[in-house]
């Protein structure tokens, strides 16, 4: 944990350490007491439950779950971050080419019918990408991850190189051929991820996949990209547009349409409100990690028809579940996140390095956006690539390390 801004270190303190103090037994009195709990110890009264020991979480197996689940995540993180700069760099290049085969797989889905074998026996999909994914919000969440990842490996290949004092750098014309083949790979490439994330049909992910790739653009090419570079992102842009006009995009549109997001906002509304009412009742100590399935019932307004296993907001979520913590954890993150974007754009050691971290960011941010929508820090594929994009815009190079 060296070398981390300290927001980071006391936010990953509380994620770790405040589950395990929720498993901690105390007196069926005492927890009887605590926020949020007098009904549900009427109810366990009933069920013939006597006096004894019981631990502070409603579901003390779904926190002690949930609390295994993050050890991958931490590790990956970890691990990351103890690369050198060349591996550093192929596992940012081996996301991007997962992200890829998805976004192939997501392609040729929307433009199968149902039973299909592309479809992998899904029977969620409802016409949209998903990849290898249930649902489609959880596959865009992986292609917005991804897309400003693919741009900043595209850039590193497109953009002139530069020598250490900053002059372009001629290359040889016996790499010409080469060179324009693995543009054109990576062109390609990007106008599929495009392709894919609007085929998803979901409106967050959409919203959050092209706000970071936008951003990508500017902090990664336009400035420094020539004319002819410029050229070549236009294509992209009006390849990625056409390739959308030959496939029925009329789902997608009809998606945003005012009286469909109304509806769907609505809803999502509704379980946020609920689900901070829920929090407010189980503050300060929350109902315990992965419990939200099992109090949300009591919660639950008429609004919403049928069984919420999840927010669909992971910070409202995270409110009912760790209380207080979930709150001090959220700002610590973000205000750990912020720190950290000043010493990336600082960093003119290595512009490789540099775009990858850029990159990194701003699909750690995607996602961020979409999880007041979803989520997808729920799913473990999502939270392991988040986590490997925070090693990646977190990681210090050997010579920097203390």
């Amino acid at each position: 944990m060296k070398g981390l801004p300290s927001p980071l270190r006391w936010g990953v303190a509380l994620l770790v350490l405040v589950p395990l103090m929720q498993l901690l037994p105390v007196p069926m009195a005492w927890w009887a007491l605590l926020p949020g709990r007098a009904p549900f110890a009427q109810v366990l009264e009933i069920a013939g439950e006597g006096p004894g020991w019981r631990a502070i979480s409603i579901h003390p197996a779904a926190t002690q779950y949930s609390w295994l689940v993050m050890i991958p995540c931490l590790a990956v993180f970890l691990a990351v971050r103890q690369l050198d700069r060349r591996r550093m760099r192929r596992i940012a290049m081996l996301f991007a080419a997962v992200a890829c085969v998805e976004a192939i797989l997501g392609v040729l889905q929307a433009g199968s019918p149902p039973g299909s074998a592309f479809h992998l026996g899904n029977p969620y999909g409802g016409g949209a990408a998903t990849g290898t994914y249930i649902n489609k919000n959880h596959f865009a969440g992986v292609i917005e991850m991804a897309l400003p990842m693919l741009l900043a490996v595209w850039a590193v290949e497109v953009l002139p190189r530069l020598t250490h004092t900053g002059e372009v750098l001629r290359e040889h014309p016996r790499n010409a051929d080469v060179k324009f083949a693995v543009r054109g790979l990576f062109s390609v490439l990007t106008i599929i991820l495009l392709l894919a994330l609007l085929l998803s049909r979901s409106r967050a992910g959409i919203s959050a996949g092209m706000l970071a790739f936008g951003m990508a653009i500017v902090m990664l090419v336009w400035k420094a990209a020539t004319a002819q570079v410029k050229a070549v992102l236009a294509i992209v842009a009006a390849g990625a547009v056409m390739f959308a006009a030959s496939v029925p995009l009329t789902p997608v549109l009809e998606r945003f349409a005012p009286d469909e997001v109304a509806q769907q906002a609505g809803g999502r509304w509704d379980l946020t409100i609920d689900s901070l009412q829920a929090a407010r009742a189980f503050m300060p100590l929350g109902s315990g990690l992965g419990t939200f399935a099992d109090v949300f019932p009591r919660y639950q307004g008429g609004a919403i028809i049928g069984f919420a296993d999840h927010a669909h907001n992971d910070y409202a979520e995270l409110l009912v579940e760790l209380g207080i913590a979930g709150l001090a954890l959220m700002v610590l993150l973000a205000v750990a996140y912020a720190m950290r974007w000043r010493s990336v754009m600082r960093n003119k050691r290595s512009r490789r390095t540099r775009f990858l971290q850029i990159a990194a960011g701003l699909g750690m941010l995607a996602l961020a956006i979409h999880g007041f929508f979803d989520f997808n820090f729920h799913i473990p594929a999502n939270a392991i690539y988040f986590s490997l994009l925070a090693g990646i815009f977190f990681f210090t190079p050997a010579e920097d390390r203390a």
